[in-house]
């Protein structure tokens, strides 16, 4: 398989880069990416790949059928930016003022795009269908992979894949994570409502005040109560706003923050009880209360079985594979994982030059060219691992 795909990728190399570069030039943000959609899907069209009719907002699906039956199997790219200031000098630079890819979508949206032209030119190669699947707004919830599930595209699909790209991870190595690899993302915010009053007649109110400090303190204990010792979440209290000046006791007072797990069911036990805590803390003062919980992302878990098919294709293109630990952060990936078997990698890309490498989100950030082909041959290789050609 390797001589065979590196050889295919490297023949498009020179329109990957050229892709790469016009997305860089060209950010947008979450949930506006109008330039970047018609972009794409004057390529596609081009490409004689079909688009999915009923996709809301810029989020675009291709779609290319084979002659040979096969499995429908689907490849995911987001392709939103960040309001971040660009200040790398690179040749092909943001020209959008106050907006970058610096977090390297641009990276995934035209290995992406590449993968379809590769294999709307070889279509001897498509047994069954493949989904091109360009998603909006993985920056901002409640992101753009929720709608593109809700709207039925996942119904047909046998696997999903993806990467993401890694400016601080060396090029040439791939990090793979079977089961959790992102955390759910979920808040929670407290209203608390006491009585208002002079201080001088504390018997005459009823101070939300410390009422909010003795909840933070009761909501730090939840892990303790509900996660096993061996499982690893966050439950933090981030904030707490009450009361103006030193005389007056205030009638409110507020309190929220972050909850974070790789366990999704977990995450649901979590806010049951923090409602109950919330509530009883109240009752036991004379308070009231109102409780919002919000769901992020969901926790992200890898299927085994997806997992050991990308693995298996690193190992036979030759990359260094690392085996990762899963990460805090949010992924709306996790949404197709929740519909189909699936997985998602890590791809290294960083410079070449140690005083180039800079982490993502920030304004240096930028992606080594030379990892863009390490992705295509990735992605080419699942295709073919997974349609049983190879």
């Amino acid at each position: 398989m390797k001589t065979f795909v590196q050889n295919l990728a490297a023949a498009y190399e020179a329109i990957q880069i050229e892709y790469f570069q016009h997305l860089h030039a060209h950010p947008e943000l979450s949930f506006a990416e109008y330039e970047t959609s018609a972009y794409i899907k004057e390529r596609l069209t081009a490409m004689e790949i079909g688009l999915l009719d009923g996709i809301s907002g810029t989020s675009v699906v291709g779609i290319l059928h084979g002659d040979i039956p096969g499995p429908t199997i689907a490849f995911r790219a987001d392709m939103d930016a960040l309001p971040i200031q660009e200040v790398t000098g690179l040749a092909w630079q943001s020209v959008n003022d106050g907006v970058m890819h610096a977090c390297g979508h641009d990276g995934h949206t035209a290995t992406l795009l590449t993968l379809a032209k590769v294999l709307s030119e070889h279509r001897e190669l498509v047994k069954g269908s493949v989904k091109f699947i360009f998603q909006s707004a993985e920056e901002k919830l409640p992101g753009g992979g929720k709608t593109i599930c809700e709207e039925g595209v996942m119904q047909d699909v046998d696997a999903i894949y993806a990467y993401h790209c890694s400016s601080m991870v060396p090029l040439g190595v791939i990090a793979t994570t079977a089961g959790a690899t992102s955390a759910s993302v979920a808040k929670y915010d407290v209203v608390i409502h006491g009585k208002g009053g002079h201080i001088c007649n504390p018997d005459q109110a009823l101070n939300p005040v410390p009422v909010a400090c003795t909840m933070a303190t009761t909501i730090n204990q939840l892990l303790a109560e509900k996660a096993s010792p061996l499982e690893k979440a966050v439950v933090t209290v981030s904030y707490i706003h009450g009361g103006q000046r030193e005389n007056i006791i205030a009638s409110e007072a507020t309190l929220g923050g972050s909850i974070r797990t790789f366990n999704n069911e977990l995450t649901a036990q979590l806010f049951a009880r923090l409602r109950d805590v919330c509530r009883g803390v109240c009752a036991a003062y004379g308070c009231t209360c109102d409780v919002s919980t919000t769901l992020g992302y969901p926790a992200a878990i890898n299927t085994a079985a997806e997992t050991a098919l990308i693995n298996q294709v690193v190992d036979e293109l030759g990359y260094e594979r690392w085996t990762t630990e899963p990460a805090m952060n949010g992924e709306d990936f996790s949404y197709y994982l929740l519909e189909k078997p699936g997985s998602m990698c890590y791809v290294g890309m960083a410079a070449d030059e140690p005083d180039k490498i800079a982490p993502h989100h920030n304004c240096k950030f930028q992606l080594n060219p030379k990892g863009l082909q390490v992705a295509l041959e990735l992605e080419l290789g699942i295709y073919l691992k997974a349609t049983g050609q190879c």
